[in-house]
């Protein structure tokens, strides 16, 4: 197998990796170097410690990353990534620390139990939408459509104006892909400066006229026009497409893994369902981090500079974390995967992921637990190499449940 081929399994093409994450986190000590990529790491403990540890293990690395990619000749790339460079997730201590703590009062537990009500009607409203014996597209028609309502409601954009919302968000991901290159980069990065741009003025609204939500805190803040406006669209893209993966990749498993479906009969098991949908196919599976200074890790001797990638998707598969971790347990425990990563940079919207699986998996199987998959259109991945998910799963909305044996 040539780098390159096993740069395209590894980053996305191919529709399974697991196989091969197994190989090479088994393979040496699950450390190997991949120019021109850099390093990658396949083990629970070397991605545990990379996501603890920012003194070695630096996020400050967007001009590094595939998304510091853009042509510095185009004004409109070159003001986006003046802002794109100043999300808190390309920070270390003391600077992230500081712009996370702006968000943070949002997103602790109880603030967000007070995001329910509107998760709650959101779900309700789509669910409307389909009837006993329909067949639908779901990730089109309600994956994609649940979370960026929810998110956009959370910031206080108005229902009317969230249309652009799915794409703008979609757009700031791609650039985040190092797959994406040439006019299909410089796309992405137009579409995801019009959300820059939309945001600016909802900014700006929000100062002369505060309301009830997470944009008017955020505005609020004591921090740069930059940062701020980095953070928010942070927050509007990590808020979608990170929940539609959830949903996608937790559908699919429902439809493959009997215990899935079995355990999902009963409410109160799925919080603990969605647990292990978010350890066995988590929504992203790649991170990065570049060296403070000369380090060993897995065996391997990485360069000051050197960059690393996280994949998160073989350590969660780790059997030196994981009892029998191939097998889907829905009712495993303790179960400390890496899906939001541990240290400084943990998921700020976990607990808002958390709720939104929960409810969401919860509602759809009440209405509708005889879900099976349908005809049309067919089954495919995404194509993103860094979050796995599906671009589309045919379904045929069930009130009856099917039996499981």
């Amino acid at each position: 197998m040539t780098v390159p081929e096993l740069l395209g399994r590894l980053m996305g093409d191919d529709p399974d990796p697991v196989p091969l994450y197994d190989e090479l986190r088994e393979t040496g000590g699950g450390v190997h170097a991949f120019p021109p990529l850099g390093h990658f790491a396949f083990r629970y403990e070397d991605v545990a410690r990379m996501g603890r540890d920012n003194t070695l293990f630096s996020s400050d690395h967007f001009w590094d990353s595939p998304a510091g990619l853009h042509d510095p000749t185009d004004p409109v790339q070159a003001a986006f990534v003046a802002v794109s460079s100043r999300q808190f997730m390309f920070h270390d201590p003391p600077a992230h620390t500081r712009m996370r703590q702006a968000m943070t009062p949002a997103f602790t537990g109880f603030a967000t139990r007070r995001w329910r009500p509107i998760v709650e009607t959101r779900v309700a409203a789509l669910l409307d939408r389909f009837e006993p014996g329909q067949e639908a597209d779901f990730m089109a028609e309600f994956a994609g459509a649940v979370p960026v309502a929810i998110i956009a409601d959370v910031l206080g954009v108005p229902e009317e104006e969230q249309s652009e919302f799915r794409r703008w968000s979609q757009a700031l991901a791609a650039t985040f892909d190092p797959g994406i290159q040439g006019p299909a980069r410089t796309a992405a990065i137009h579409s995801a400066n019009e959300m820059i741009e939309y945001l600016r003025g909802i900014v700006a609204l929000r100062r002369r006229r505060p309301q009830d939500d997470l944009t008017s805190v955020l505005a609020a803040a004591d921090l740069p026009e930059d940062e701020l406006l980095g953070s928010l669209a942070l927050l509007l893209t990590a808020g979608n497409d990170t929940t539609v993966n959830l949903l996608g990749n937790g559908l699919h498993l429902l439809f493959t893994e009997p215990t899935a479906r079995a355990a999902a009969a009963d409410p109160a098991a799925i919080p603990t369902l969605v647990e292990e949908m978010l350890r066995l196919d988590p929504p992203l599976h790649l991170d990065l981090r570049k060296t403070t200074r000369d380090v060993t890790l897995g065996g391997v001797d990485i360069p000051e500079g050197g960059i690393v990638w996280l994949v998160i998707g073989a350590a969660n598969r780790d059997p030196r974390a994981f009892t029998d971790p191939a097998r889907f347990d829905p009712a495993r425990s303790p179960n400390r995967h890496l899906t939001f990563l541990p240290g400084h940079h943990h998921c700020i919207g976990a607990p808002l992921a958390r709720l939104e699986g929960e409810i969401i998996f919860t509602r759809l199987l009440e209405r509708f637990p005889g879900i099976t998959p349908g005809d049309e259109p067919p089954v495919r991945r995404v194509a993103n190499k860094v979050a796995r998910g599906w671009e589309s799963i045919p379904v045929r909305f069930e009130k009856e449940a099917a039996c499981v044996g």
